[in-house]
């Protein structure tokens, strides 16, 4: 599966894992969040341009149980809960989340493959200041006025949505549509934007067209970019499928039920180019960098450092004193003078304390030689 992920994943192309409905354990429907959590506030975003409310997460969840009829529009909450606690206050969903993520070494918090687990590493690791990357919980009624569920717009890194929870239950129903560009087609796509000349745009297009996430493309608008070569990826994700979106690739979304999804962000090498790229944009155009990429490039870097380092002592050099590892580094210098320890296929022991793991060198070079 690694393998696989990763070859798909070097070329920029989304990924769709199915079936997590069957493994991902916590309860994610409306009643258990009411029940634990009814009190919270929330903003409620609604669709047709009505101002966003304040409301208890209880009444919210009364609204999104209601017909469309009813209702008389699209009800929504993003980024929930607003800071980086959801570990502490969905203990059970965040453990769930963890254990039946896909790509695991990508996608964890302690990921080797993410580059944001290397935040920290050194110094000590400080809750408060890591990245805050996820999860989020996003909760959506259907986008009957195909206003968008969540409109075009690009994520500073890359990211994987689960579905736990759609209205019919059906795992065979579409619970949303997704279409994900591809990151080359990110200079002709705003130039097609811009040539609209949408109002929401100033007159000279400075404004960036996906950054201002006010852009819904429909059929017509989707033929035409066709027309230009520009050509997204539909996936439809149905209940238990979780979407990878490579970072720089822009993306919106259509709920064709009412869905409860939960993503996370995530920093692979393959995605360091884009991500700059995007930070760079957000910079010019006065947007806050949430990912801080310039932090976790240079733990990462101070991180694989520190493991290189490690790696050249072995786990049972540790009761030799330094006299018997001097005699020792000795024995196994070769005559041209390169000790055995900088050989990329010996082990190590990862220096992170949830990690139990023993790893092979020759994994870091890669990472290291990209940085």
């Amino acid at each position: 599966q690694d393998t696989l992920f990763r070859s798909l994943w070097h070329l920029n192309i989304p990924i769709i894992v199915r079936g997590l409905h069957t493994q991902m354990q916590g309860s994610w429907t409306p009643t258990s969040f009411i029940r634990t959590h009814g009190a919270e506030p929330v903003i409620m975003l609604k669709s047709g341009g009505l101002p966003s409310e304040r409301v208890s997460v209880k009444s919210f969840f009364q609204e999104f149980m209601r017909s469309d009829v009813d209702r008389g529009c699209a009800v929504k909450v993003k980024d929930w809960p607003p800071s980086a606690s959801f570990e502490q206050e969905f203990k059970q969903n965040y453990d769930a989340f963890m254990q039946a993520v896909p790509m695991p070494s990508h996608t964890r918090y302690d990921g080797f493959h993410n580059l944001i687990a290397h935040y920290g590493i050194p110094p000590p690791h400080i809750a408060s200041l890591r990245p805050n990357v996820g999860p989020k919980v996003y909760i959506a009624t259907p986008d009957t006025s195909r206003e968008g569920s969540t409109r075009l717009h690009l994520d500073v890194a890359s990211a994987v949505n689960i579905l736990p929870w759609t209205s019919s239950g059906d795992p065979s129903l579409t619970g949303a549509e997704w279409y994900i560009f591809d990151p080359d087609d990110l200079k002709p796509l705003r130039a097609y934007l811009r040539s609209k000349r949408h109002a929401d745009y100033d007159s000279q297009g400075t404004e960036d067209p996906i950054h201002a996430q006010q852009t819904f493309l429909d059929e017509r608008m989707l033929e035409e970019l066709s027309l230009l070569g520009v050509r997204p990826y539909k996936i439809e994700q149905c209940l238990g499928d979780a979407v990878f979106i490579p970072a720089g690739a822009a993306h919106q979304v259509s709920n064709v039920q009412a869905c409860i999804k939960v993503a996370c962000d995530f920093l692979s090498i393959d995605g360091v180019l884009q991500s700059r790229n995007i930070v760079q944009d957000f910079r010019r155009d006065k947007l806050p960098d949430v990912l801080q990429l310039d932090v976790v490039l240079w733990d990462t870097w101070s991180s694989l450092c520190f493991h290189a380092a490690n790696a050249s002592q072995r786990p049972q050099d540790t009761n030799l004193t330094r006299h018997e590892r001097n005699n020792k580094r000795q024995r196994e210098t070769p005559r041209g003078g390169i000790s055995s320890a900088t050989d990329p296929l010996r082990s190590y022991l990862c220096p992170v304390s949830s990690c139990s793991q023993s790893r092979r060198f020759v994994q870091l070079i890669g990472v290291f030689n990209h940085l």
